[in-house]
């Protein structure tokens, strides 16, 4: 009788282990699909912020790439231009910077991590758009004015982009930025334009003669590349032929 209750009580002891053990590998498994699903949801949400970045991004580092290498202002602003092309060639690429400056603020304004898996690369991402506002205010090291944009300026160009969402979704941006034909018709409200002055000047004055010209614009487009490989690896958002990199002047 010894015998049969010490047995019983061994695989008393035992079901309760087994018991115990899954409650535990239950409870952590569940912990882990929360988390994962936690995840997804924070990875839904950023690449609602990180897409249109890189969109923003790969835009105006096609806009500098075309000025400096194709001579985009030299075939649309020069004397053979008509009036609408003229038009378009100016207005559109105020519009590709601003667009630009505008993602950075709506991401700014929305405290978004880029990567939330990763912390090194919204590190490396936000590192990267620093040098960038720091080669676009940079008065010391680049001495020509073209394009020299001061960072209060930066950001204002990116405020007046701003348009509120549409009926946003919870944890959505709330901030979307204006469509060309919008920008096109603000335009003719003077304290939006008047932002846009000095820039619609440099565009001017740097089709007029180029030459020794872009020096900042070609380290402007290193820095935006280097954010496009951060942020689309796998060439899978911009192809791999739209990446050419423009050479840079010795320092």
């Amino acid at each position: 009788m010894r015998g049969e209750a010490v047995q019983e009580w061994l695989t008393t002891i035992v079901a309760v282990l087994i018991s115990t053990t899954g409650a535990i590998v239950s409870v952590a498994i569940s912990r882990r699909a929360a988390r994962e699903e936690r995840l997804s949801a924070a990875e839904e949400l950023t690449r609602k912020f990180r897409e249109p970045l890189l969109q923003a991004t790969s835009n105006l580092q096609t806009r500098i790439y075309n000025i400096v290498e194709l001579d985009f202002f030299g075939r649309f602003l020069g004397a053979d231009s008509t009036d609408s092309e003229k038009e378009y060639t100016v207005l559109h690429t105020m519009y590709v910077f601003a667009r630009y400056f505008c993602w950075l603020e709506i991401v700014r304004r929305e405290s978004q991590y880029l990567d939330p898996r990763d912390a090194g690369i919204s590190s490396a991402v936000a590192a990267g758009l620093e040098d960038i506002a720091e080669t676009f205010a940079d008065s010391r090291d680049i001495q020509e004015k073209f394009f020299r944009l001061f960072r209060g300026e930066q950001r204002a160009l990116g405020e007046v982009m701003l348009v509120p969402a549409e009926a946003p979704t919870p944890g959505a941006p709330r901030w979307d930025c204006l469509g060309y034909a919008s920008f096109v018709r603000s335009l003719e409200d003077e304290q939006m334009a008047r932002w846009f002055r000095r820039l619609r000047e440099d565009i001017g004055e740097f089709a007029k003669n180029p030459a020794n010209r872009d020096g900042r614009l070609r380290l402007i487009h290193q820095r935006l590349m280097d954010i496009i490989d951060i942020l689309d690896p796998d060439a899978r958002r911009v192809p791999r032929q739209l990446r050419k990199r423009l050479s840079v002047p010795p320092t």
